[in-house]
């Protein structure tokens, strides 16, 4: 608690600051910066195991995000009392993946890493996929403890949200998996 991904990557840092670009909005008289990934830097920083061609598209279709993402500091952290599991990205530019293995031995995830760049999700969705399951398998078939806080109904509540984020989870990597699957077998 009390981190931002600021602090976290001046310890880890990576290439993605030598890849984005900043721009400054006003609207509605909210002002800030976001932060875009410079399309000749997308591929090798950010999904250098997606053909150029894949990583294009993603340059010109990315949507921005906002330089608070990564100053605002951490709240609460479910992970000081639910399981977790993180995937390490062995091959992220993005983020440092000694970043990445430091986040998961703090918070005593169940660990898997693979060869990826930062879009794991993309480029090895089976093994994205296979973690998501792991993680709904045993969360099915052990909920885990909630902390001493709140009410009856506010524990239930989390509980049953917990379940709705795994369901959705498996269902969004499955939907992955079945749509690269479809592009596969079609001539």
């Amino acid at each position: 608690m009390g981190e931002n991904g600021m602090s976290l990557a001046a310890r880890f840092p990576s290439e993605l600051g030598t890849a984005t670009t900043s721009v400054p909005y006003r609207a509605g008289g909210v002002s800030g910066t976001d932060l875009y990934l410079k399309p000749d830097r997308l591929h090798q920083v950010f999904a250098a195991d997606l053909p150029e061609s894949t990583t294009r598209l993603m340059a010109v279709t990315q949507r921005p995000a906002a330089t608070t993402a990564f100053s605002e500091k951490a709240k609460a952290a479910a992970w000081r009392h639910l399981p977790s599991w993180f995937l390490v990205a062995k091959q992220d530019k993005t983020i440092n993946p000694d970043q990445e293995r430091f986040e998961a031995k703090r918070a005593g995830s169940h660990t898997v890493e693979i060869d990826s760049s930062h879009v794991a999700m993309t480029s090895h969705p089976e093994a994205v996929t296979d973690l998501v399951l792991q993680a709904a398998t045993a969360a099915a078939s052990d909920p885990p403890a909630l902390p001493a806080t709140g009410s009856t109904h506010d524990a239930r509540t989390e509980a049953a949200l917990t379940g709705i984020a795994a369901a959705s989870l498996v269902a969004g990597s499955g939907a992955v998996l079945l749509s690269r699957r479809l592009r596969r077998s079609t001539p």
